[in-house]
C-alpha cells in the first residue's frame, strides 16, 4: 500500500496534519473537543450513493465519523459515514443548488458549517439534521450580473468567528467588481461584515493562532488582513508568493506554505515579516497538488498529487531542506482519481475522496489504515 521507511516519523507527522488541516480540503476543527481517545482506523472503500463529486471530509474527535459534502444531480448532501463500518449512516440534503464548498466544525464539534450555492448551511451532529440555512448576503453589483463563487472558509481557533471569501460579480466572464471577505458571528447566526479584497479570485483562507491576522490567497498572491480592532481590515498584499491556492499553516504560525496547483509549487512565508522566504518545486510536471498538511513538529510537509494518468500519491517534504523524503511518499491508493485528503485525528488513517471509472465506478471514500 505505501512506501514508507520511518514509520514512527510519518505516523507523528500525519497526527499534526489531521488537525492542522484547515481549508482546501475543507477541513476544520478549531473549536472541536479533541480531548476524546482516537479511534483506530480500519480500511474501506465507501461509495457515495449518487455523488457526482465529493470534498475532503471532516471527521469526529474521536475518529469515528466522517463528513462528506458532495454534489449530486438533484442537489448537494452532507454523507455521514461510520469509518469503522465504512457504512453510510445518513445524508443529509443541503441545497438544490451544484455546488458543495468547504466545510468547519463549530461548537466543539456539535455543529457542521457547509457551505452551497449562496447560502451557509448548519448541520446538528447528534442529530443527523439540518438546523438552519442562512444566505450568504448579496453584493454590489451591477444590474444583470451575478453573485461571484464562494471559495473558501476558515473558522477562528476560539470559534467565535468564521471567515469566507467570494469572488468579483460577473456575467459569465471576468469580474465586474472586487471579491470580498465575509465575516460571520456563531453566537448571533449572522453576517456582521464584508470587506472588500484586492484582486479578482481569492481562494483559501487560514487564521494564525493569535486569532488576529487572516491571510487569503488567489489571484495576487497573498492578502494579510488583521482583526485587531474588530473588522478585519487589509495589511498588505505579498505579491511574490505569485497565484496562491490552497494554504497550509505551521503548528506556531510563523510560517505559510502557499500552493500554486497548476505550476506544481509552494511559496514557503514568513509571517512574522510577511516575506517569501524560498520555492518547493513538487516536480509535479503540472499535475494537481492538493490538500496541503503541515506535521506537528513542523518538520514536515505533505501534498496530495494526482496526475490523471496513475494513482493518486502523497508527498512528503523536509521544511528545513525543502526537499523531498521519497522513502516516505504513499501511493497504491484505491481511488483512481482523487479529490481531497484529510489526515484522522488517530494520525495512522489517510481519507482520500475521489472516483473510479472503471472498476467499481462511482464516488468513493476510501479509509487506508496503516
Amino acid at each position: 500500500m505505501n512506501s514508507l521507511v520511518s514509520r514512527a516519523r510519518w505516523l507523528a507527522s500525519l497526527l499534526a496534519a489531521g488537525a492542522l488541516l484547515l481549508t482546501g480540503t475543507g477541513a476544520a476543527v478549531a473549536d472541536q473537543d479533541l480531548t476524546q481517545e482516537p479511534v483506530p482506523g480500519v480500511e474501506n472503500l465507501t461509495p457515495l450513493p449518487a455523488a457526482q463529486y465529493a470534498r475532503a471530509p471532516l471527521f469526529s474527535a474521536d475518529g469515528t465519523t466522517a463528513y462528506v459534502g458532495a454534489i449530486e444531480a438533484t442537489g448537494t448532501k452532507l454523507y455521514v459515514v461510520d469509518t469503522q463500518t465504512g457504512e453510510v449512516t445518513a445524508d443529509v440534503p443541503t441545497s438544490t443548488g451544484r455546488w458543495a464548498g468547504p466545510m468547519v466544525f463549530g461548537a466543539r464539534g456539535s455543529l457542521v458549517y457547509l457551505v452551497t450555492e449562496g447560502t451557509l448551511n448548519v448541520i446538528d451532529t447528534a442529530t443527523d439534521t439540518l438546523r438552519a440555512s442562512i444566505p450568504v448576503p448579496d453584493q454590489p453589483r451591477p444590474p444583470g450580473t451575478r453573485p461571484g463563487s464562494l471559495s473558501r472558509m476558515a473558522i477562528s481557533p476560539d470559534g467565535a468567528t468564521i471567515y469566507l471569501d467570494q469572488s468579483g460579480p460577473h456575467d459569465n466572464g471576468p469580474s465586474v467588481g472586487p471579491p470580498r471577505l465575509l465575516v460571520f458571528s456563531t453566537a448571533r447566526h449572522a453576517f456582521t461584515a464584508a470587506v472588500p479584497l484586492p484582486g479578482e479570485s481569492p481562494r483559501d483562507i487560514v487564521v494564525r493562532p493569535n486569532g488576529r491576522d487572516v491571510y487569503v490567497s488567489g489571484d495576487v498572491g497573498l492578502v494579510h488582513l488583521t482583526t485587531s480592532a474588530g473588522v478585519p481590515k487589509v495589511v498588505r498584499t505579498i505579491a511574490a508568493t505569485g497565484f496562491a491556492d490552497e494554504l497550509a499553516l505551521t503548528p506556531d504560525g510563523r510560517r505559510l506554505y502557499a500552493l500554486s496547483k497548476p505550476d506544481g509549487r509552494a511559496a514557503v512565508v514568513d509571517l512574522t515579516r510577511d516575506d517569501v522566504l524560498t520555492t518547493i518545486d513538487f516536480r509535479s510536471d503540472f499535475s494537481p497538488v492538493l490538500s496541503p498538511a503541515v506535521s506537528a513538529d513542523g518538520t514536515r510537509l505533505h501534498v496530495l498529487v494526482d496526475d490523471h494518468r496513475t494513482a493518486p500519491k502523497v508527498l512528503s517534504y523536509d521544511t528545513a531542506t525543502h526537499t523531498q523524503v521519497t522513502d516516505e511518499t504513499v501511493t497504491d491508493f484505491a481511488v483512481e482519481r482523487a479529490s481531497g485528503l484529510t489526515v484522522g485525528p488517530d494520525g495512522e488513517t489517510l481519507y482520500l475522496t475521489g472516483t473510479n471509472y472503471v472498476d467499481d465506478p462511482g464516488v468513493h471514500l476510501q479509509i487506508v489504515s496503516f
